[in-house]
This record gives structure tokens, C-alpha cells and sequence, in this order.
């Protein structure tokens, strides 16, 4: 197991959810901040639909990057996009004000999130592709859920950077305090591009350059060799983010329509990041011997069946019942994300994985606007069964894409090596 890379990749992973669940945790401050005065319902739409807009330009750096990554290498793949995320998730904090500059400030951020949505999406083609391609075929899943349980850390470390920041600042916080809050994800990115140094390029990489199997158009290769793997594999995805964004994201919203105070419901949620990450490593490595294809299945039947009575319990006014609800649904979904990583390496060549990866991780994300986008809808409607009813269509498309995929668990990626252009 490549440590150092499987630790860069998790960090990475940590900077892009710190900053995208950064700005869903202070929705109304960003609001305020960056757009027009309107209605509340009206002001989260534009939050979120800006966020949604981040992770649609997310499919542009998986194709950028993924093409670096398969033409180029790797290593200097993991090393730009971690710096670009870091630095224009900070530039967020530097941002001026609506009130300051009028639509330009609008303008600026909508940008800024674009920029970091290409960035988030060239991630994965770099050091988690170091990491999964230098892990023992028998432990795949296994650095797949640490590499995933990223998430859920920089998750937690939202929640506590949130807290921390209010109790800091105080009322001062929806004024400036915000801020400091985005300029961490900096810190972060340079402690991962410090550990990220001593990490060397992909064997697999190599071994395919060394023996002139590199193709000029990675991605024209893969449309060729693999273009019913590539459908099934978004569909499958786009349920997952469907479900996992409709809880990261909105879940402090729906907390707050629930009458909770801030300090509780980030409290809870710094309980929950942690049970996720937890259970995230977990499904990755049971993924080893249940198999990638049976694992998506299982995991999405129990996702369905426990979402609802979990969903109850965050009415109960209790710190343990919601921190151990959120937790438990957050973990759900966490178990199928775990095996994301695996599952994808193990479907395609050396020569294309890069772009197959950096395309398909991202082209899901169009799950993960559905479920962003539905969410304020359907609660509006009706807060506990439209927030129910969200999570199991999410769980469903998982169901049908896994029934569908192929399952190629434990393949031995050297003999993948090539894909033809022609």
C-alpha cells in the first residue's frame, strides 16, 4: 500500500468537502453576502444553484486532468489540482460584497466556484490513482475507503471549523469571521502537497509509457474500448452522489427547519463526519470480499430501509439521537462510496483510467445536483416524507446501475494496460 499517496489523496479529498460543505453549512451568510436581497426560499436557490453550477464544471477538469494524468503522469496531475483547490477556495474568504460592488460580486463568486469545480474535478486522476494503482489487488477496497473517507473528515472539519469560528467571533461571524473560515482550505492543500513530495509516479503509469502504449487522445480510447462501462458506471455514481449530496448538503439546512440551534446541530455533525469516514474505510474493505457489484446492492437495500426510521429519530430532541441518526445516515451512504474507487480501476486500462475516472467521477455529479436541487422542493412540501422520499430515489438509480455494472473485483491491473485508440 502507497501510504504517502493514500494520505495525499485523503487530504485532497478533505479540501474540496471542507469547502463545498463549508458554504452549504453558512447558506444564508453567503446569501447575504454575494447576492441580491429576495425571499429565503428564492436565496437558497441561488446558493445552491451556484453550488450546482461548481460541481457541473467538475466533468471539465476530469477531462483536463484526466487527459495530464494518462498523457503526461500522474504525480504532476496530483500536485496542480490540490494547489488550485487550495487557493481558489481561499480566494472565496477575500471575496467583496454584494453590498460593496453590487452583481460583481455575484459575478466573482459564481467564477470562484467554477474554478474549484475544475480543480475538484482533475483530484482524483492524481494521487488517488497513485494510491489505487500501488495497492495490493486484495486490499483495492480497502485504500479505496480511506482515500473516500476524506470526505467525511473534511466534512467534520467544516462542522468544527464553523463552530469554532462562531464561538470565536461571535455575532461578528456573518460579517467577517466567515472568512478566516476559508482560508484553512489553504492550509490544508499545503500540508497535502508537502506529503505529496515525497510520492512517486504510478508503476502502472511506467510500465504503459515505457512500453509506448501511451495514446494521443486517451479519452477517444476510451469511448472506443469501453463506452457501455462508461454509462453503466454514471448511472451507478449518480445515484450515490444523489444520496450523499442530498445529505452533506442539505442536511444543516433540513436540522435547521427542525428548530435545532446552531451550536447542536454542528455539534452532531461533527459526530456524524467521523461515523462516516469511520464506516466509509469499512465498506471499502468489506468491498474486498463481498465483491464491488453485491456490495453497491447490499449497501443501497440497507441505505433504503434504515433511511427512514434514521430520518425519525432526528425529531427526537436529544444531542445523542441526532448526532447517532445523522451518523448512521451519513455512514450509509459513506459504505457505497467507499467501494467507488475500486470498483472504477478495475473496469478500464492503464492507458485510459486517468480520463475514465476524471470523466465518470464528475459526469455523476449530475446526481449530486438533482438531489441539491429537489431538496428545498420537496421538503417544502412535506419536511420528513419529501427528505425521505429524496434518499430512496437516490438509493434506487444506485440499485439499477449496480444490477447492471460488470464486477471485476481483485483484477490484477497490470495485465489492463492498454486500451486502442483506433
Amino acid at each position: 500500500m502507497n501510504w504517502r499517496a493514500t494520505i495525499g489523496g485523503t487530504l485532497g479529498w478533505m479540501v474540496d468537502v471542507y469547502d463545498l460543505t463549508l458554504i452549504l453549512f453558512i447558506t444564508g451568510i453567503i446569501a447575504s453576502a454575494f447576492f441580491p436581497p429576495t425571499n429565503p426560499v428564492l436565496s437558497l436557490l441561488y446558493v445552491f444553484s451556484s453550488y450546482a453550477l461548481s460541481l457541473l464544471f467538475r466533468p471539465v477538469g476530469g477531462i483536463i486532468f484526466g487527459h495530464i494524468a494518462d498523457k503526461i503522469g500522474r504525480r504532476i496531475t496530483m500536485f496542480i489540482t490540490l494547489l488550485g483547490l487550495g487557493v481558489f477556495s481561499a480566494l472565496t474568504g477575500a471575496l467583496p460584497t454584494y453590498a460593496e460592488i453590487g452583481i460583481f460580486a455575484s459575478i466573482l463568486f459564481i467564477v470562484l466556484r467554477v474554478l474549484v469545480g475544475i480543480f475538484v474535478g482533475g483530484e482524483v486522476s492524481g494521487s488517488h490513482l497513485i494510491a489505487i494503482e500501488g495497492s495490493d489487488s486484495k486490499r483495492r477496497g480497502l485504500v479505496s475507503g480511506i482515500l473516500q473517507s476524506g470526505y467525511y473528515w473534511g466534512y467534520a472539519l467544516a462542522a468544527i471549523t464553523f463552530l469554532a469560528m462562531a464561538s470565536y467571533f461571535g455575532k461578528n461571524f456573518a460579517t467577517v469571521g466567515w472568512r478566516y473560515a476559508f482560508y484553512i482550505s489553504l492550509i490544508v492543500s499545503v500540508a497535502g502537497i508537502i506529503l505529496r513530495l515525497a510520492v512517486g509516479e504510478s508503476r502502472l503509469f511506467d510500465e504503459v509509457k515505457k512500453d509506448k502504449l501511451i495514446l494521443n487522445i486517451p479519452i477517444s480510447g476510451l469511448f472506443k474500448n469501453y463506452m457501455s462501462e462508461v454509462l453503466v458506471a454514471i448511472l451507478l455514481m449518480s445515484g450515490i452522489y444523489w444520496v450523499a449530496y442530498s445529505i452533506l448538503g442539505y442536511l444543516p439546512t433540513y436540522l435547521t427547519q427542525l428548530k435545532y440551534d446552531r451550536i447542536f446541530i454542528f455539534s452532531g455533525l461533527v459526530f456524524a463526519g467521523i461515523i462516516g469516514g469511520i464506516m466509509t474505510i469499512i465498506g471499502g474493505a468489506i468491498s474486498d470480499r463481498l465483491k464491488r457489484k453485491w456490495s453497491f446492492i447490499i449497501y443501497s437495500v440497507l441505505g433504503s430501509i434504515l433511511s427512514i426510521p434514521m430520518i425519525s429519530f432526528l425529531y427526537i430532541n436529544s444531542f445523542i439521537s441526532v448526532s447517532i441518526a445523522a451518523g448512521i445516515i451519513t455512514g450509509l451512504v459513506g459504505l457505497c462510496g467507499g467501494v467507488m474507487l475500486a470498483y472504477l480501476s478495475e473496469l478500464f486500462a492503464t492507458n485510459v483510467r486517468g480520463s475514465a475516472i476524471g470523466l465518470i467521477w464528475n459526469i455523476a455529479n449530475i446526481g449530486s445536483t438533482v438531489g441539491l436541487l429537489l431538496a428545498p422542493i420537496l421538503s417544502s412540501y412535506s419536511i420528513f416524507w419529501g427528505y425521505s422520499f429524496l434518499l430512496l430515489g437516490g438509493y434506487l438509480v444506485t440499485i439499477i446501475g449496480a444490477a447492471a455494472t460488470k464486477d471485476r473485483t481483485g483484477v490484477d491491473l497490470s495485465i489492463l494496460k492498454t486500451a486502442k485508440q483506433n
